[in-house]
């Protein structure tokens, strides 16, 4: 139970630090109209998502249980910039706030299940997911500038692959030998609440008119 805890203890530490920036865009909402600032707001896209940051988590999570290399989670993030571009280019797919929570409730249950296996179609998953999150969020760089859209491009790629990066090594560096099946299906659990719980703040959202 002690090493349980504290492997959890970061990518916990990570989802409840950042549920209260989770109304709080890096440009307070606005569009970036320059390169940096859409660098700066691709940086910051994934980090105040409480619910997308912990998919990308996550996703390294996963290739970690599944034995997967570097290049596996590549795969999500070329899927989100892929999706990023559909949206740029006018495909939009709606409701678009229960795709990130609703993909999140998926991985984390399939996590939480404790199956292992290969990993052979993971990477079509997270790229079909990817593509799901770059739709949803790319509306906050719509109507920018041609480079703004460049910078948010780069900086959501980038950090994207960091934080999922991360999340593999240190899933095997702190979770060795069977520690790592045992903690991975108690982060999908957290992960499940997460996407349960966004899907139903939605539901209601989507339900009370806005006043």
């Amino acid at each position: 139970m002690r090493a349980l805890t504290s492997g959890l203890g970061l990518p916990l530490a990570l989802l409840l630090l950042t549920s209260e920036a989770l109304a709080h865009h890096a440009l307070g909402g606005a569009t970036p109209i320059s390169f940096g600032e859409g660098l700066l707001s691709g940086l910051a896209h994934p980090v105040i998502e409480v619910d997308h940051l912990a998919f990308v988590l996550a996703v390294g999570v996963l290739t970690a249980v599944s034995q997967g290399g570097l290049g596996l989670p590549v795969w999500f993030v070329v899927g989100t910039v892929t999706g990023c571009l559909l949206s740029a280019g006018g495909l939009a797919v709606q409701p678009a706030e229960w795709m990130v929570p609703a993909s999140a409730l998926l991985i984390g249950g399939y996590l939480a299940s404790g199956r292992a296996d290969t990993g052979s179609w993971h990477r079509w998953i997270f790229l079909a997911a990817g593509a799901l999150h770059g739709l949803a969020y790319a509306q906050s760089i719509i109507g920018g500038e041609n480079n703004s859209l460049q910078g948010y491009l780069l900086g959501f790629a980038v950090i994207q692959t960091i934080v999922a990066w991360s999340a593999m090594l240190a899933a095997y560096w702190f979770w060795r030998g069977d520690r790592l099946y045992a903690n991975a299906r108690v982060f999908g659990g957290v992960l499940a609440g997460v996407g349960l719980t966004a899907l139903y703040q939605a539901a209601v959202a989507g339900l009370v008119p806005v006043l």
